[in-house]
């Protein structure tokens, strides 16, 4: 009996134009780039799965003031691999804004004992030991009324501690007490490479290759559940704290970077970590007001790549601090050059 060959089962991906012309099919959805560019029909025996989930307006709900998104069309999704990207010549006023908003981190919290990475309401017992030795340090170097470049004998007291600190972040016996060292060592490298010389130094570079570390047992050691004696709001702020650790370490870096060689690079990992679009949930004071700000979670984690992109994009309402930092580092753009957002903003997931 003959086969009916049009009822055979193919792997073929690409459309049937392309297989016609035997040219190479980009297999895009509705059309390819070839059928589209040329006008025609573009049909597939195996409609491929979307790169991106076509979205409408009229789904979206609003989140907040800091921003709002449209809730993703369940259908199946391949992600478009992230590449490594360097990023080159930033405007030098972008790179002295990033500089000096990482410099302002230890003075926020030698007044406030909070920063953009660390809440105190994280620790109602008390700072854990590395934050409240690195707090006193923070106070020492704010009281010296140094700009730009830290004393000679701080200087040495910082490389001292932040050797001492990663001896103790390598036996850390809980994650708690990772969290805490991780976050004392950022602090110190705020004020450390930061303030010193323009002109790259081994301790430098070495310190770079830390912060990677850091950012990468965060993020492997981070625990899948939490304790249940946690509150949802302390629960969510350790959450935070470590994606936002892991972050600042990558602003770190960058600043670095971009200020003694004028480019910096953004790896897969930084560009797909999560992030929480409730960003206002971070200045909420308490429990209570932490709650009423609540909104529903679903849909709230995006990539730090897509936050970046719809900042650029002006689809962001009320842009923070902390957002106004990772768009300088991410983008190489400042608040005042993005486009203002209409009343119903939307960002692409």
């Amino acid at each position: 009996m003959p086969v009916d060959r049009s009822k055979q089962v193919t792997l073929r991906r690409s459309c049937q134009a392309c297989i016609k012309g035997k040219r190479r099919c980009d297999q895009g959805w509705p059309q390819c780039s070839r059928c589209l560019g040329k006008n025609i029909n573009c049909e597939y025996v195996n409609t491929p799965l979307t790169i991106q989930t076509t979205q409408t307006p009229s789904s979206g709900r609003y989140l907040g003031p800091n921003r709002s998104i449209v809730n993703a069309t369940p259908a199946p999704q391949i992600h478009a691999p992230l590449q490594l990207e360097i990023a080159k010549e930033y405007d030098r006023n972008i790179i002295q804004f990033l500089v000096a908003g990482l410099r302002d981190l230890p003075v926020n919290f030698a007044e406030t004992r909070k920063t953009l990475f660390i809440h105190p309401d994280l620790y109602p017992n008390g700072l854990p030991t590395p934050v409240r030795e690195v707090h006193n340090i923070c106070r020492h170097n704010m009281q010296t009324g140094q700009t730009g470049r830290v004393s000679v004998t701080l200087l040495s007291m910082l490389r001292q501690y932040s050797a001492d600190l990663c001896r103790r972040l390598s036996h850390a016996a809980t994650f708690e007490e990772l969290l805490a060292c991780s976050q004392a060592l950022v602090l110190i490298q705020c004020m450390l490479v930061l303030n010193e010389d323009g002109n790259a130094s081994p301790y430098s570079e070495a310190i770079s290759d830390m912060l990677v570390g850091i950012a990468g047992k965060l993020w492997q050691q981070a625990p899948i559940q939490l304790p249940r004696t946690l509150s949802p709001r302390c629960a969510w702020l350790l959450a935070e704290s470590v994606r936002r650790t892991i972050i600042v370490c990558f602003m770190i870096r960058s600043a670095y970077s971009l200020n003694t060689r004028n480019y910096t690079v953004r790896t897969p990992f930084i560009d797909s970590l999560p992030f929480d679009l409730r960003t206002n949930l971070w200045d909420e004071n308490s429990e209570t007001a932490w709650q009423d700000a609540l909104s529903d979670s679903e849909g709230s984690m995006v990539s730090l790549n897509e936050w970046s992109n719809g900042l650029a994009a002006g689809r962001v309402h009320d842009v923070s601090c902390f957002s106004g930092l990772i768009l300088a580092a991410c983008k190489g753009q400042a608040v005042s050059s993005i486009p203002s957002p209409p009343v119903n903003s939307y960002i692409d997931s």
